[in-house]
């Protein structure tokens, strides 16, 4: 897909995952390894009352959906990104818990440097299985204009 082709508005849902507690605590003890993630007895006493999912797991996992959707927009060798903004965890993700993950356009950019690319800004999102806003943030992506 070309840069003129992404349309403002466009929402994507990119799948869903279920956390088991194994995974969490195995991503957490090799990336995030803070006691509320990796330790049952010092979670069970921290303000969360139990384990929960790093927030780097669950951006993590984001990622994955993403790319297992098949994005339309992504460059032949995959997403180039110039960062994000805003990137907030807004709720504790829990083992069991599925999670849903989307991505909707909300602004493009012609780039006057790069007349080769344009880039896209998104509002990226996991909700719980009660439609709870649990991670979110502003992604931005390179993506080819028409020669």
């Amino acid at each position: 897909m070309w840069f003129e082709d992404v349309l403002i508005g466009t929402k994507r849902d990119l799948g869903s995952y279920t956390l088991p507690q194994d995974e969490i605590m195995t991503f957490a003890r090799k990336y995030d390894p803070q006691p509320f993630h990796v330790d049952l007895e010092a979670a069970a006493r921290s303000m969360y009352g139990g384990i929960i999912a790093s927030g780097w797991h669950t951006a993590a996992l984001w990622m994955k959906c993403l790319v297992e959707s098949g994005r339309g927009d992504a460059a032949p060798d995959g997403i180039v990104s110039p960062g994000f903004e805003a990137m907030r965890w807004h709720k504790p993700v829990r083992a069991g818990m599925s999670l849903t993950f989307s991505t909707e356009v909300i602004d493009k950019v012609e780039l006057k440097s790069r007349g080769d690319l344009g880039l896209v800004k998104r509002r990226n999102e996991a909700r719980d299985d009660t439609g709870a806003l649990v991670f979110s943030f502003i992604g931005k992506s390179f993506v080819p204009r028409k020669p």
